[in-house]
């Protein structure tokens, strides 16, 4: 017992305890992770799947907007010239290139914000269509700067953009902004060939199923180190200590 409560030895049972707390949280986070992804998956199916709804009956139907992401709206009304935006720093399918984004004005006044679609940075930006429009598309929220991304200017009136920030862009646009926003599914009349769909969310586990199993491993693997360090420190002692006599 003094051996196994040696100021070295209790460092060792310290350190050990720790690195399988430690691994073990990281195994629960990332199955965190990996049920917080299951339930966006079915959100976004779930909410794909119905019908196109109005403005008015989206909003109705939760007071929080971030429950409303994904669900498909339609709305008619018509662009205001000279408010389409360029949001710039984007890509997809491999390509460097921008989203127009532009500024759909309601029958009732208020304005909703459309992802036009993808161009290549070596295309022209085509027009928003002209006239009476009617759109569908996937509702997104307000986009939120993360650490490390280049921000927009807080004054001023933007024609390119870094994100879709309907807060910012509120102050510039002549109406209401709904606290909606669309990528665009489909336009009448159509858009130009030349923009792509914005690509819809990747419905993947990722890899964090895995990483639980690999953190829990490296736990058991620490606990089985640990068990080898002391039957080696024990094993002199046993060595050294006196044999009972034998009858």
């Amino acid at each position: 017992m003094r051996v196994l409560f040696s100021l070295k030895m209790i460092g060792l049972h310290v350190f050990t305890i720790l690195l399988v707390v430690i691994m073990v949280s990281l195994g629960f986070w990332q199955l965190r992770r990996h049920d917080e992804r299951v339930t966006f998956n079915d959100a976004v199916r779930a909410r794909s799947l119905t019908a196109p709804l109005s403005p008015t009956a989206l909003l109705a139907l939760d007071s929080d907007v971030a429950n409303l992401e994904w669900f498909t709206l339609q709305a008619s009304g018509q662009y205001l010239p000279d408010e389409d935006l360029l949001l710039v720093n984007v890509s997809q399918d491999g390509q460097a290139g921008v989203d127009p984004v532009s500024a759909l004005q309601l029958d009732d006044g208020q304005i909703l914000l459309v992802n036009r679609g993808f161009i290549p940075l070596s295309q022209a930006v085509p027009a928003a269509p002209s006239g009476p429009v009617t759109v569908v598309g996937r509702v997104r929220t307000t986009d939120v700067r993360q650490r490390g991304e280049l921000s927009d200017a807080r004054e001023g009136d933007l024609r390119e953009i870094q994100r879709i920030d309907l807060a910012r862009l509120q102050a510039q646009l002549p109406g209401e902004v709904l606290p909606v926003y669309i990528d665009l599914l489909a336009s009448n009349p159509p858009e130009a060939e030349v923009l792509s769909r914005i690509a819809a969310p990747e419905l993947t586990l990722g890899p964090h199923l895995a990483y639980t199993v690999q953190w829990i491993v490296f736990s058991l693997c620490a606990v089985a180190a640990w068990g080898f360090i002391v039957r080696r420190v024990l094993a002199p002692v046993r060595r050294a200590a006196p044999q009972a006599p034998t009858a």
